[in-house]
């Protein structure tokens, strides 16, 4: 039996790969998606969220983050998660606050067996979290609990580290603390583009949710993350500064057009 999945997400490259990889699966439905219209604050506006994206993190950030977006959109037309959704007959969801009455009414409709968030910018609260009978879990693009937070990525690189990796783990009512159900070990190799790296790390993170998907057999799976772990925010306009491949023109658009 398929396991009814509703995957929530920000429409981008890396949503358009989960996706690829979740309509390939064949123990999986997606039977709705929500998509995340939030730039960083709940209730906030596009401009107002834009510029203070700009006056912390700069241009060049900023510019990383939108061509993984809406420069996808604009260059890809026909891999838009939308456009995608819409072909399936998949219904969307399109909101800034998964976490509000129209969330809740949209995943109690559907009633999904789990729910997979990916690329994923809201943090779930309850009643969601316990809706589904197999709950809700997230693929994480590091080895938790190092790498935490904001752009995991991006910090990895700022600290020259040269191991990384991903994680599906469920979600509980902090960030990234759940319970693991599975990782993977990766290298990081700073010669290619940001873009690339993270859509290595989410093709890689679809197939070890799918494995824990087609396995999962109740809300409870999984085991405690080991240590403590460290957080990282939004970057500085300055650390952004020191990043190498934060854009990558040639790999990242060959991504994005291929």
């Amino acid at each position: 039996m398929k396991r009814r999945l509703i995957l929530c997400t920000h429409s981008s490259l890396y949503s358009s790969l989960v996706l690829d990889a979740l309509l390939q699966a064949p123990g999986v439905e997606v039977v709705g998606v929500v998509n995340s219209t939030r730039i960083l604050s709940r209730g906030g506006s596009a401009v107002a969220d834009i510029r203070r994206l700009l006056q912390r993190s700069g241009l060049r950030y900023a510019l990383h983050l939108l061509l993984a977006t809406s420069g996808f959109e604009l260059l890809a037309p026909r891999r838009r998660l939308h456009v995608r959704a819409r072909a399936l007959g998949v219904p969307v969801l399109d909101t800034q606050d998964i976490n509000a009455a129209e969330g809740i009414d949209f995943v109690r409709y559907l009633a999904p067996d789990l729910c997979l968030s990916a690329y994923f910018n809201q943090v779930v609260h309850e009643p969601i979290l316990s809706l589904p009978p197999l709950g809700c879990i997230n693929i994480h693009p590091s080895f938790l609990p190092h790498n935490r937070g904001v752009d995991p990525l991006f910090h990895a690189r700022l600290r020259g580290e040269t191991t990384g990796g991903v994680t599906v783990h469920r979600l509980d009512a902090r960030l990234d603390t759940g319970p693991v159900l599975a990782q993977q070990h990766c290298t990081l190799d700073h010669t290619e583009s940001l873009m690339a790296a993270y859509a290595r790390l989410f093709s890689l993170g679809a197939t070890l949710a799918i494995e824990s998907i087609t396995s999962m057999d109740d809300r409870h799976s999984g085991f405690a993350q080991q240590g403590e772990g460290n957080y990282d925010g939004w970057p500085a306009a300055r650390d952004a500064a020191r990043v190498s491949g934060l854009l990558g023109l040639g790999q990242s658009l060959g991504l994005i057009r291929r």
